[in-house]
């Protein structure tokens, strides 16, 4: 191989080495252009999916939990639903009112387990009820009937004991007072007369017992 042969592989090769750079160069700067649009499409598409997303202070939080309506607080204090009050001593069904037992219901006293039906005011029997005791012992049922006053026996009323005596008449603060009868089934009579808180004050004892019209005869002399 004579030089002028050598040199012309030489220059040969420069010509592959530079064309082939050139093509390196190109293709170099067309990843670059190419690369950051791609990458900011993903970033855009991942900035779109996280504002998609709900936000922690989106979520609903302890202080904005709904307060109750109307419409839930009859829910809450349905009149066919028994409820535990007054600190589990007794429980009651029925019409209420302000939160409290207002309007006819029934009353479940755990410790005597006696039951009042009838009108209630602001929790407490007030006007006509009934109250029913548990029968232990007795023949028959003890029970109440007349006005209330507070959950207390006051104004015209009969109490009913489960060995067949009973009294008729004006009671005040639970007690027998003012015009009343009571009945001894034992002796089989009746003492009718004035009461001042459950004692005799005046009066007279009657064979047997005695009908409406006896008492308003008596009480009428």
């Amino acid at each position: 191989m004579n030089n002028f042969d050598l040199i012309l592989k030489v220059i040969n090769i420069c010509l592959i080495v530079f064309i082939v750079r050139q093509y390196v160069i190109k293709l170099i700067a067309y990843l670059q252009t190419k690369a950051p649009t791609e990458a900011r499409v993903e970033v855009q598409t991942q900035t779109e999916a996280i504002t998609e997303a709900p936000t922690l202070t989106e979520a609903p939080t302890l202080t904005e939990a709904p307060t109750l309506t109307k419409e839930d607080e009859v829910k809450e204090n349905d009149a066919n639903t028994w409820y535990i009050i007054e600190d589990g001593k007794c429980r009651y069904k029925g019409e209420w009112k302000n939160g409290l037992p207002n309007g006819k219901g029934i009353k479940h006293f755990y410790k005597t387990d006696s039951v009042i039906e009838g009108n209630f005011v602001d929790g407490f029997a007030d006007g006509f009820c009934k109250q029913t005791f548990e029968q232990t012992w007795e023949k028959m049922v003890p029970y109440y009937e007349g006005e209330f006053k507070r959950n207390n026996y006051n104004g015209k009323g009969e109490y009913h004991y489960g060995d067949g005596d009973y009294y008729k008449g004006e009671w005040k603060d639970g007690l027998y007072h003012g015009q009343g009868m009571a009945y001894s089934l034992r002796i089989n009579r009746t003492w009718v007369g004035e009461y001042e808180n459950d004692k005799k004050i005046s009066g007279d004892w009657y064979r047997g017992e005695l009908s409406r019209g006896d008492l308003e005869s008596i009480f009428a002399k």
